[in-house]
């Protein structure tokens, strides 16, 4: 398999059907529904069942995969967060699956494995952090209707992200239209977990793992949410968003290079000399995009990158800083750029942001940043660029590093781009500080 056409592998933690869900299954088996499998497809990536009581540690499990996904299905056992059971309405219990799926959700969160928490799942990753459920959310004055799991009826409600949430960063829609059945809920939260969704009556529909940096790429990325995203994402692709962006991860993840191997599986990358010629298919490639935005949407559009350093090495792709007055819906600007030829791949990192790229026989050629006009990443790029403008001898040094980064990390682009990281932070710390002195003087 080719660098390009490393597809990650997902985990997907199955639940039991009892002997007489399948005919001629005598002993029952264990299944995921279709829409799951069918949403991480899409998205590009490879599944494989993990079945509860599958023998050994946790940690070794998830070892062959890139992600992990935990699904639907019947509750949490609430002995596991010190409650006595509602006799009545507590349904589908299976301790072994608990079990397995806890133990999980701790080996993936120490090991930085993307992973995405969907109904149930987003219950077991508030209770494995130490939260606990509400039992039966009919019993709970002033909800909506959430759905009734037992008879199979959706019902759809609003979510709306938290701005600056890796759910916003993902959807990037404003308020999210969900396909919802559980009769419990999210009470109290979790140990390190944030509330990053309410639907309209204040419930608890999204929870992430807080990391100090929302945009450290390294950083654990574990998203959970209440409703059934794969129940609408063929139409709604704001629901998808969430399925592509776990399989974006773990493809991040994937296509590292492995202990002991000298190369990664991502495209070949390589540093050449500054060409001139990158300003003129800036200037070239600036009409094309303007003309197919609508006019009141862009703010201004910019060369950024090392390829718009004169004098400056660099991979001999330009970048370009597409500053709009709006981030969302995101359908204003992601349809007219793939109806150009651009690829749209989601951040799902930060809500200020989009990418997109451009190749030419199977090479890449141009690299799009949408980002919001004003924000804290147009802010930044345009800081970083002017620096490096303004003072060779930073932009000489960046050069020697993206060369020694490159030799060391052959396709790896993962780990060439984290690798400059440290370097690039402390440029825009020293150019966004003289930025605020000059605008106090």
């Amino acid at each position: 398999m080719s660098a390009t056409e490393y597809r990650p592998l997902i985990g997907v933690v199955a639940y039991h059907l009892g002997p007489t869900r399948v005919t001629r299954w005598s002993d029952g088996g264990y299944g995921v529904p279709a829409p799951y499998v069918e949403a991480l497809r899409r998205a590009g990536a490879r599944t494989a069942l993990i079945p509860p009581g599958e023998p050994g540690d946790a940690a070794d499990l998830l070892e062959p995969f890139d992600g992990l996904l935990l699904v639907g299905g019947g509750d949490v056992d609430p002995a596991r967060y010190g409650a006595e059971p509602d006799t009545h309405h507590v349904y589908g219990v299976e301790p072994d699956r608990d079990r397995l799926e806890i133990a999980l959700v701790h080996a993936a969160d120490a090991a930085r494995l993307p992973t995405l928490c969907v109904c149930r799942g987003v219950q077991v990753m508030n209770v494995a952090f130490g939260g606990t459920l509400y039992q039966h959310l009919p019993d709970v004055q002033g909800l909506l209707e959430h759905g009734v799991p037992i008879e199979d009826t959706p019902t759809m409600h609003d979510v709306m992200p938290e701005p600056g949430s890796r759910l916003a960063a993902m959807t990037k829609s404003g308020p999210l239209s969900c396909s919802s059945y559980h009769h419990q809920g999210i009470d109290r939260v979790g140990e390190g977990l944030a509330v990053t969704g309410r639907s309209p009556d204040g419930l608890a529909e999204a929870l992430e793992r807080v990391v100090p940096d929302q945009q450290d790429e390294t950083a654990t990325w574990m998203v959970g949410v209440q409703w059934h995203p794969e129940e609408t994402a063929t139409t709604d692709p704001s629901q998808q968003s969430l399925f592509d962006a776990l399989v974006l991860l773990a493809l991040l993840r994937g296509r590292r290079a492995r202990p002991g191997e000298p190369e990664g599986r991502s495209r070949a990358f390589e540093i050449v000399e500054h060409d001139p010629r990158w300003a003129a298919r800036f200037d070239a490639e600036v009409p094309r995009i303007l003309g197919a935005l609508p006019p009141d949407l862009v703010a201004r559009i910019d060369h950024v990158g090392s390829t718009s350093v004169p004098g400056l090495a660099a991979k001999a792709i330009v970048d370009i800083q597409l500053s709009l007055r709006s981030m969302a819906p995101r359908a204003t600007y992601v349809e007219p750029l793939q109806a150009l030829g651009y690829r749209w791949v989601v951040d799902p990192w930060d809500d200020e942001h989009e990418y997109f790229s451009f190749d030419v026989d199977g090479a890449r050629r141009f690299q799009i940043h949408a980002c919001l006009a004003g924000g804290e990443w147009e802010r930044r790029h345009l800081a970083f660029r002017d620096w490096l403008r303004e003072h060779p001898e930073d932009a000489t040094a960046y050069a020697e590093l993206k060369r020694e980064l490159a030799a060391a990390h052959r396709r790896d682009i993962s780990a060439y781009g984290q690798g400059k990281t440290g370097f690039i932070r402390s440029i825009e710390v020293k150019a966004l500080a003289g930025a605020r002195a000059d605008r106090e003087q």
